[in-house]
């Protein structure tokens, strides 16, 4: 029996195993939070050793994919097809991609998610929180190595440090922001649609192409603003631009990326809640 003081310490979690009772108290979620946290550490350092596993370059790699990207886009715009101007730089498509990189790579795997590596995760006893965890965490550390990156290529290529390149901490996590919640429900899609997987890939690389990390928005047509409006990328892209490049981080970088951000984490939010409602229900399609 629980005392009335132990009211709310407690709450009734419903499993495939029956019925238990789990302290829910913040001591306790804080231990759980700390120790998930430390479980996804060990995943993600495993995870990157299978990744580096067998090539020469090793994890040099990681950052090696985002500066060979952008040097194909540059030769391919400014020598082959003859462009000019202040976005038709290499470090301008460098930044652009380092933002992008993150994101299509967290939407593109999302909808296999829950079919290869969260359920594997939960027949091992991890839990679909530590897989989830160490899907986003990684990704987290691999964009903190790529900006790193970014940055030093600035420095090198004549770029004088400012006060404004902090404002890319900000911008970075507005877009984790909206790539995780994203992720959230197309991960659920895809448990349900798994054809849905082959059209995300196909629209995240549309994307990028609607997007302003090839391009500055006064090339945008006149008709076409109104679609590019809708787009998050139109106003997260051109801040990172804008404060790593023109050191001119304004209000409006500011206000737009974080409205983002807000309606992000809601849908985050919500999208979670979703997941573990109706896990057992998503998992006889798997």
């Amino acid at each position: 029996m629980l005392s009335r003081n132990d009211v709310g310490k407690y709450s009734l979690m419903i499993t495939s195993k029956g019925e238990t009772v789990q302290n829910t108290s913040l001591d306790v979620r804080i231990k759980q939070g700390m120790r998930d946290m430390l479980r996804a550490f060990y995943l993600i350092r495993l995870d990157l050793k299978q990744q580096a596993f067998g090539h020469t370059l090793g994890h040099l790699w990681l950052v090696l994919e985002p500066a060979l990207q952008a040097a194909t886009y540059y030769f391919l715009l400014t020598v082959v097809f003859s462009r000019s101007g202040s976005d038709a730089t290499f470090a301008f498509f460098f930044v652009g991609i380092t933002l992008w990189r993150s994101h299509a790579l967290l939407t593109t795997s999302a909808p296999l998610f829950l079919i290869t590596k969260g359920n594997n995760y939960i027949d091992q006893g991890f839990g679909l929180k530590i897989a989830f965890i160490e899907f986003f965490i990684q990704e987290i550390v691999l964009f903190c190595v790529r900006l790193v990156v970014l940055l030093f290529f600035l420095v090198v290529a004549g770029y004088k440090p400012h006060f404004t390149w902090l404002a890319i901490l900000f911008v970075g996590a507005c877009t984790f922001c909206f790539s995780m919640a994203l992720a959230i429900w197309l991960a659920m899609l895809g448990v349900l649609i798994k054809d849905s997987a082959k059209f995300v890939g196909h629209f995240v690389w549309l994307w990028w192409y609607l997007s302003p990390g090839l391009y500055s928005f006064s090339r945008i047509p006149a008709w076409a603003e109104p679609i590019f409006a809708l787009n998050p990328f139109t106003y997260i892209i051109p801040a990172a631009h804008a404060a790593l490049l023109d050191y001119n981080f304004t209000f409006f970088h500011f206000a737009t990326n974080s409205i983002i951000a807000v309606v992000s984490v809601l849908f985050l939010i919500y999208g979670w809640r979703v997941l573990k409602r109706f896990g057992y229900a998503l998992a006889q399609y798997v």
